[in-house]
């Protein structure tokens, strides 16, 4: 009579039951399968998350139950199973069949079991990331809104056009960042004041964001207003330092240089006041060199009373007269090596001197390419740059 050899116990069923202590009671989902990639052991946890007992889970395959998130989790599953090799933290996202509609996503890791080295199955474990990726995407609607509201307050601080004066050509340029979020406090404004006279004002506000686009339009309002009664540059100053005290912002100070050009004849007079800000530069059209224009004073926003000294130049035909933020200077470039070197003042002095023939707007966009080459398309910081000059027929 031929004797019948007893298998014994399935080896999988044997590691399972060893493990049901620990998975029954883990806080995330744990499913044993076989090389069939069905399922032989559930916990709590995963029944819940397939919507369905237990009992109709077991001896089924992911697919049959859930056809799509369920098709792209076996093919998972027999990667891994095949190559030996486990997988970690890989996401899933779809909907199950028992909730059709309701889109879940899954942290999956996926880990072979072997017996006497041969793989003998597959141990999953999973855990819902559902809430914590939509508060992600929540997030991130978030964070675009922020940045599109202060790009808006941004764009609504800059002129629109620049006045046309008879004896004086102007240029502009503004260039943000471009880091998301992280819109700059850099601004510039020119206000009209008569048919021969203007003020230059740029300025940067310490920060980033809404709040810095704010104290942007507290400094720069309340500029073109004080002008409506002085047009002393260091007056205004002092008047905006006294909004900027006022906002009472964290960290609410500002640089700003301030210059009122006034045509007299074929010369344009200027009078500027810098406080804490870059001084403007003079290109002089009969020497082809730059200088200085005024002495620097303290930033707004920290000092209740700032006195700042007013210089004076005169500006004659062919000469240019350039206001910059300190985006244009203070540029970086990381060489090969890893030094870290900056645009520097230098550099854009000998930016100017090469463009002297060039009109206004051409001179200031020279500045900015000349930037943008130099960091190599990665801007850290946002640049302004406002330039005038007196026509060669003037």
């Amino acid at each position: 009579m031929a004797q019948t050899v007893d298998p014994g116990p399935d080896p999988l069923e044997v590691i399972a039951a060893q493990l049901d202590a620990v998975i029954e009671s883990a806080p995330f989902g744990i499913g044993l399968f076989d090389v069939d990639v069905r399922h032989v052991r559930v916990n709590p946890v995963l029944v819940e998350m397939n919507g369905l007992p237990a009992s109709e889970l077991l001896g089924r395959r992911p697919a049959e139950l859930h056809p799509s998130v369920g098709g792209e989790a076996e093919l998972l599953y027999r990667e891994v199973m095949h190559s030996g090799r486990p997988r970690r933290d890989v996401l899933l996202t779809g909907e199950i069949g028992s909730r059709p509609g309701d889109i879940r996503h899954w942290n999956a890791s996926f880990f072979p079991v072997r017996q006497a080295h041969e793989v003998i199955g597959l141990c999953v474990v999973v855990a819902d990331v559902t809430t914590e990726h939509r508060l992600t995407v929540a997030l991130a609607a978030s964070e675009e809104a922020h940045r599109r509201l202060a790009e808006d307050l941004q764009r609504s601080l800059l002129p629109h056009a620049l006045p046309r004066l008879a004896g004086m050509e102007l240029g502009s340029v503004y260039r943000p960042s471009g880091v998301v979020a992280a819109v700059g406090g850099d601004f510039y404004d020119l206000v009209e004041l008569d048919d021969a006279s203007c003020l230059l004002v740029i300025g940067d506000v310490e920060g980033t964001g809404p709040v810095a686009a704010s104290l942007t339009a507290a400094a720069r309002y309340a500029i073109r207003a004080t002008a409506v009664r002085t047009t002393d540059p260091a007056e205004l100053l002092r008047i905006a330092n006294e909004v900027l005290l006022r906002e009472g912002a964290p960290n609410g100070t500002c640089t700003v240089a301030c210059v009122l050009a006034t045509r007299v004849g074929d010369l344009i007079e200027l009078r500027a006041a810098s406080a804490g800000h870059p001084l403007p530069l003079i290109l002089r059209r009969s020497s082809d060199g730059v200088e200085e224009l005024g002495a620097p004073g303290p930033l707004l926003g920290v000092l209740p009373d700032v006195r700042l000294p007013v210089s004076r130049a005169t500006l004659s035909a062919g000469d240019v007269l350039v206001l910059y933020t300190d985006g244009v200077t203070e540029a970086r470039y990381r060489t090969p090596e890893g030094a870290l070197e900056l645009f520097g003042e230098e550099r854009l002095r000998s930016v100017l001197a090469a463009t002297a023939s060039a009109g206004a707007a051409e001179i200031a966009r020279t500045v900015e390419t000349a930037v943008a080459t130099f960091e190599s398309g990665h801007p850290a910081d946002d640049l302004a740059v406002l330039a005038l000059k007196v026509p060669a027929g003037a």
